[in-house]
């Protein structure tokens, strides 16, 4: 009888153990579309990413245009982001859920609490530009995660 327990008892965790060793996929469930996809820009040391609709949402990604200023032009600070080699850029909208980075100069930080940021170079007035959002595209770019 003990040999029979012993039996049963491993036919019972086999059991148990055999599903959940396994992926079970539908033949009708479609394949998961990775929620970034990004291209290198011919003639740029940067990479463009397009988000699904569904990251852009789980993002936040939000916009804003660059305006004129009296000295150029200004983004809010929230839209730029520091490289680790010091360089300050911004990402452009170039596309429907596409973005690539540029680089900018910021001249002078101010406004209201410093709260914008007033550049010497970077994107033209009326560029769309992300002000949410950009730390995880960089992330993106890079590749983090993978």
């Amino acid at each position: 009888m003990s040999s029979q327990r012993w039996a049963a008892a491993a036919l019972i965790v086999l059991g148990l153990g055999v599903p959940g060793c396994t992926t079970v996929t539908s033949a009708t469930e479609a394949p998961q579309e990775k929620p970034a996809k990004v291209e290198a820009v011919q003639g740029k040391n940067v990479k463009s990413v397009t988000l699904t609709e569904q990251a852009v949402k789980r993002v936040g990604v939000e916009t804003t245009t660059v305006a004129a200023a009296a000295t150029g032009t200004v983004v809010p600070y929230q839209a730029v982001i520091y490289t680790p080699d010091g360089n300050t850029w911004v990402y452009i909208v170039a596309g429907s859920r596409q973005y690539v980075r540029e680089q900018v100069t910021i001249a002078t930080v101010g406004g209201n609490a410093g709260t914008e940021a007033f550049l010497s170079a970077g994107p033209a007035v009326g560029t769309t530009i992300v002000k949410t959002g950009l730390i995880e595209l960089y992330g993106a770019e890079l590749g983090v995660g993978k």
